[in-house]
């Protein structure tokens, strides 16, 4: 794969000006902070954290449609965005996916496609319905459509196709003037779970199959981790790490992180010897944390935990639902710590059970050591 650069975001920073508030102005309020990311060619990059950290406005800011306060952002080399000059959002050559799919109702799918397509070229000044033009136009229609999964709908209206084939259709009619980046918001968000979870493996397939690069934003942790090839997680405006899937989830650095993805339970944990110790017992120091404070948190996944009937422990399960391909359990110790456990459904334990936990963890992670 090409792995030059196609964005470069170099320390990015937009803030709102404060509201007047009986006669005195607030301060500004920053909603991106230094936000610095490259995303190479062919690569799809996931926006992930929750509402209001900020992964919309860096999208919008990318698109074109929001002003930066500082830095500057570049696609394929060339700067397109500093705080005082700005290129406009149609001749950036991205294309844009809206989370409502944006289609326009009056027009059948190949003529939504062949939108972008006449844009460009009156944008290129060869015409917008020149006759030369139509049959490169309808070729490439054919050729989206197919890439799409969605040849022989060419002459159907947005009404009558469902969410999913819509959310494709919006995605088409975005790659037909070959972009240099796709940018999706939130396209998933609107569609129930069963269509959500094939579509999101359609999408990564057709963006692959196109060989363009993109950036999608999204609250949802299974949704960046199926569908990137490195994500970008948010927070408060800042980005708290960058990585694979599998470093982002295997190797948390911070730990909002470790809380945001994997769901992950902390508990307290006191350093004695080779061995963290912690109220629902000890576990093996790794080899790099001889050194180390002797304090701090240790984070364990809910699929780190294993729940065994014991009616001498003081460990009792608090609550169970039932997820179709596990159990979920709520633990409460005896401190009154809640601990989140995943299980598979060969044992299914009874609520108020008391229980032990065995911990099924090679390398613990400690957070917040002092």
């Amino acid at each position: 794969m090409n792995q030059s650069v196609i964005l470069q975001l170099n320390n990015i920073t937009k803030t709102y000006p404060g509201r007047a508030s009986s006669g005195i102005n607030s301060q500004s309020m920053a909603v991106l902070n230094d936000v610095s990311l490259t995303l190479n060619h062919g690569e799809l990059l996931g926006l992930l954290g929750p509402s209001g950290c900020g992964k919309t406005t860096l999208l919008r800011i990318v698109a074109g449609f929001e002003s930066i306060s500082q830095g500057t952002v570049a696609i394929a080399g060339k700067v397109i965005c500093t705080n005082s000059e700005s290129l406009a959002a149609e001749k950036r050559h991205t294309g844009m996916v809206f989370q409502d799919y944006a289609l326009f109702p009056h027009l059948t799918v190949a003529e939504n496609i062949a939108f972008g397509l006449k844009r460009q070229r009156k944008n290129s000044g060869k015409g917008l319905f020149s006759r030369q033009n139509q049959p490169q136009i309808k070729q490439r229609v054919g050729e989206i459509l197919q890439l799409v999964g969605l040849e022989g709908f060419e002459q159907r209206y947005p009404h009558q196709l469902s969410g999913g084939q819509q959310q494709r259709i919006s995605l088409a009619r975005a790659l037909a003037p070959e972009p240099a980046l796709i940018l999706l918001d939130e396209p998933l968000s609107n569609l129930d779970v069963q269509v959500r979870h094939r579509l999101r493996g359609e999408i990564r397939a057709i963006l692959k199959a196109a060989g363009t690069s993109a950036i999608f934003v999204t609250h949802d942790r299974e949704e960046a981790l199926a569908i990137s090839d490195k994500i970008a997680v948010m927070r408060q405006g800042k980005i708290e790490q960058v990585g694979t899937p599998e470093e982002i989830y295997l190797n948390p650095a911070t730990h909002f992180v470790a809380e945001f993805v994997t769901q992950a339970n902390f508990l307290p944990a006191t350093k004695q010897g080779q061995v963290w110790v912690t109220e629902i017992g000890k576990i093996t120091a790794s080899p790099s944390q001889t050194n180390q404070a002797t304090t701090g948190d240790l984070m364990l996944r809910p699929e780190d935990i294993t729940l065994v009937a014991d009616p001498n422990s003081k460990i009792v399960v608090r609550s169970r639902q039932f997820l179709g391909r596990e159990y979920y359990y709520a633990v409460e110790t005896a401190s009154g710590k809640i601990i989140y456990v995943r299980m598979g459904l060969a044992i299914a334990i009874a609520v108020g059970t008391n229980v032990s936990l065995s911990l099924n963890v090679n390398a613990p992670q400690i957070f917040g050591i002092n």
